[in-house]
């Protein structure tokens, strides 16, 4: 029997823009119960869980900074609470440092490794 998605429930962190509103929609198309995180701009989350919606599926938005600990904590708690249960997360939301191309020392390791760290941590 093939997997399904259908009646999962989902939480995408970073979910209101880009790669993670994508992954939204795409989960919906599924027929998965997604919650949208974000961070800052709840109208772009509040359009993705219209968008996600019109899948006929439930679709919730939490406001919270994935880099910090307390905030995912409650992230997942209002997830389950609103999905009911909570299945497959979506560690989407992130941040780098930029520097030069050129510049090969610009980043230090740990630069590079806290954002994954963190996402494992949390």
């Amino acid at each position: 029997m093939p997997y399904t998605l259908s009646n999962r429930r989902v939480l995408v962190t970073g979910g209101s823009r880009g790669l993670g509103a994508r992954i939204c929609q795409k989960f919906a198309r599924e027929g998965a119960h997604v919650m949208v995180n974000y961070v800052f701009n709840e109208n772009r989350a509040r359009q993705v869980v219209d968008k996600v919606q019109s899948f006929g599926v439930k679709a919730f938005m939490v406001q919270g900074d994935a880099g910090n600990a307390d905030h995912n904590a409650r992230i997942v708690k209002e997830t389950v609470e609103k999905l009911g249960g909570l299945d497959i997360i979506v560690a989407n939301a992130g941040w780098t440092r930029l520097s030069d191309f050129g510049d090969l020392n610009a980043l230090s390791l740990e630069d590079v490794t806290q954002p994954m760290l963190f996402v494992i941590y949390s």
